[in-house]
């Protein structure tokens, strides 16, 4: 891992009415390696020579290892991410009347340089798999915030924000030479016709250029002691506008119709333009009560959108051609309500509760196909999607030196709606290519998570420096959840408990060291799973992280 960070601030202060920071930041990323691990390998519904362990039994190939957490790889494509980013952004504060008006100017750029093995295997299923994108943006905020009495404040403001995305040169697809036995979709031998496929791949371009503009308002009013309501409104405008054109080249060349319609089986051209532009209204009403000191009591009801939007990585096709009714996602309606309880049941303590209810209309959602030149998935909507959860918080200090600090989390979520989605990994094959879901839970959401933890400190002075000694435990643990768009009965990681710890001596001035361990326990998790390229029926994980040490010294002036 190679990371290189820089920041620079400077504030100016022109009169004692005007503040202005200036701020630039620069990133460099170049880690090398972090590739993810075969994990795993279902059997599909599709013919018998079209499983994974037939395809890499018939090209010589076995596994290096069948277990993950060996974390041994055979990959024929190093794995790399490296990321430029960086920005500049100006802030202005003007005391004005009885409050700030603020305008924030910044402009941020990415650039994304990566090299994968979307197969996960020492084969050339996919020998090239490239997306390397450069990203600009711009936004402008201005913001008035004051307090108007004793029992008025208020903000209010207008947002805008501009990005442009585009490939760096192009994205990039290339077959290898053992794709053909990944996609050889027919007995025939012309499908081992030589250098058929060798070298044949894809060039995409695509462009994407998004404007976004905002009116919000928010104010809090005591209407009378302890009792205040807090409404605030959104009114949002977007347009986007997305341009694709995707090319073939290489592989062999020949006039033979069966042959072209080999390789057009596997890759093909594609463009599509699409634009789209919608406003909306979203706000939020929040009611609190405090009836006593030690007692807070609030409900919230908000109505929220996530704007339209647009695929750019190409779309799936059928027997009539492109799907370009998919090219646009449409916007997410959100509606969510809350009621919670905040409480010092006695000194030094704390206990929250929260329940919740969240339901989602045309919830967009990363979907995945068998379609290899969409091995990244694309964006879809599903119908409707219901979230229900209760959130319990409580701490307590013991004097000045022990705090105790804990929560536990109950969510349910699942698709109300989703009638075409597309099939699990271990349904690839099957007829027809979509299936009703609706029922089914929700992707990366555990049904309980559960964290404790331990903050000990205790004041000394070392060389005439006033500082502190302390330990710290923190508890994590999270029940299993699915990581398949679609549910699936194998791509879904059990739950998992992480012990992390620190110990050392800390100042406000000075001098500060600590030694820290994440995962002290060692614990084989993994923190996802995604299915290979092309759904052959083998599957890859994410890792989480091995047992972790390190050190930090730190010098505050």
């Amino acid at each position: 891992m190679s990371n290189i960070s820089a920041r620079l601030q400077l504030l100016y202060k022109p009169i004692d009415k005007i503040e202005i920071l200036v701020s630039g930041d620069f990133t460099s990323q170049r880690p090398d390696g972090y590739a993810q691990v075969n994990a795993g390998v279902v059997h599909t519904q599709r013919a018998g020579y079209r499983q994974f362990d037939s395809i890499i039994s018939s090209l010589g190939y076995s596994l290096p290892s069948q277990n993950p957490f060996d974390r041994i790889i055979d990959h024929d494509t190093p794995w790399k991410s490296g990321q430029n980013m960086g920005g500049v952004s100006v802030n202005v504060d003007y005391k004005l009347g009885k409050g700030t008006l603020t305008s924030t100017t910044a402009l941020r750029f990415w650039k994304w340089m990566p090299s994968n093995d979307r197969d996960f295997t020492g084969l050339q299923a996919l020998a090239l798999s490239q997306a390397p994108s450069k990203h600009r943006q711009w936004s402008q905020e201005f913001r008035y915030a004051a307090t108007f009495s004793k029992k008025l404040s208020g903000v209010f403001g207008a947002f805008l924000f501009g990005q442009r995305l585009r490939a760096d040169g192009f994205h990039q697809e290339e077959a290898g030479k053992d794709t053909w036995r990944f996609v050889q979709s027919s007995t025939s031998a012309l499908w081992k016709t030589p250098g058929l496929l060798g070298g044949y791949g894809l060039k995409s371009y695509p462009s994407l250029d998004n404007f976004s503009g905002a009116l919000f308002a928010q104010v809090d009013w005591e209407i009378f002691k302890g009792f205040r309501i807090l409404p605030g409104i959104r009114l949002n405008y977007d347009k986007k506008s997305v341009d694709f054109r995707r090319e073939v080249y290489g592989g062999l060349e020949t006039t033979n119709p069966a042959l072209l319609a080999l390789k057009n089986s596997v890759y093909s051209n594609q463009a599509f333009q699409a634009s789209a532009s919608n406003f909306n209204a979203s706000g939020q009403l929040t009611v609190a009560y405090s009836p006593h000191k030690q007692v807070k009591i609030y409900t919230t009801y908000a109505n929220t959108f996530k704007p339209i939007g647009l695929n750019l990585g190409g779309l799936p096709t059928d027997s009539t051609g492109v799907l370009t009714d998919l090219a646009k996602v449409k916007p997410e309606l959100t509606h969510h309500f809350e009621f919670g309880l905040k409480t010092e049941p006695i000194k030094n303590s704390t206990l929250n509760v929260t329940t919740f209810f969240t339901q989602i209309k045309n919830y967009q959602t990363l979907v995945q196909t068998p379609d290899l030149t969409l091995n990244r998935g694309y964006l879809a909507n599903a119908d409707k999607i219901r979230l229900i959860g209760v959130e319990l918080e409580l701490s307590y200090r013991f004097k000045r030196f022990i705090t105790l600090n804990g929560g536990f989390t109950f969510t349910d979520g699942k698709y109300l709606s989703f009638k075409n989605a597309p099939l699990p990994l271990e349904e690839t094959g099957a007829r027809p290519a979509f299936k009703d879901i609706s029922g089914g839970v929700l992707p990366g959401i555990s049904k309980y998570i559960a964290t404790f933890g331990v903050d000990a400190a205790y004041p000394v002075t070392i060389f005439k420096q006033k500082g502190e000694v302390f330990l710290g435990i923190d508890n994590y643990y999270r029940s299993k959840f699915s990581s398949s768009p679609s549910p699936s009965k194998y791509l879904n990681i059990d739950g998992y408990y992480l012990l992390n710890a620190r110990i050392g001596y800390r100042a406000v001035e000075g001098f500060s060291i600590f030694v820290w361990s994440r995962n002290l326990t060692n614990k084989q998790y993994f923190e996802q799973l995604l299915p290979g390229a092309g759904n052959p029926g083998n599957y890859a994980g994410v890792l989480g992280d091995q047992r972790t040490f390190g050190a930090t010294v730190r010098y505050n002036f």
